[in-house]
């Protein structure tokens, strides 16, 4: 079962469990989508992030979402399969199984 976040993309249900579990808004997730950059990611997905400059635009403009915006997306096709937060201890992982293969 998916349901409509932004026209064009929805979320499957695994994704909505992670947004409940990890403390992610559903608006934090949109304003990704609507402004955030696309990255390869593993297995054909698509990572979508905020750079720094955008997100700190963003926390400006909605001061409720300040510190929150600091997440990314996984797409499979138009579907958001699962939201996390992107930090440091990620970004190092990512890296570090790139290096490995």
């Amino acid at each position: 079962m998916t349901r409509s976040v932004r026209s064009g993309f929805r979320t499957c249900r695994h994704a909505r469990a992670r947004m409940q579990g990890r403390a992610i808004r559903e608006k934090a997730l949109d304003l990704v989508l609507d402004y955030g950059t696309e990255e390869k990611a593993c297995g054909g997905r698509t990572r979508v992030r905020l750079d720094r400059d955008t997100r700190l635009e963003l926390e400006r403009d909605h001061p409720e979402l300040r510190g929150r915006l600091g997440i990314f997306a996984i797409l499979a096709v138009e579907t958001v399969v699962t939201v996390c937060h992107d930090s440091r201890h990620h970004r190092s992982r990512r890296n570090h199984r790139r290096r490995s293969r």
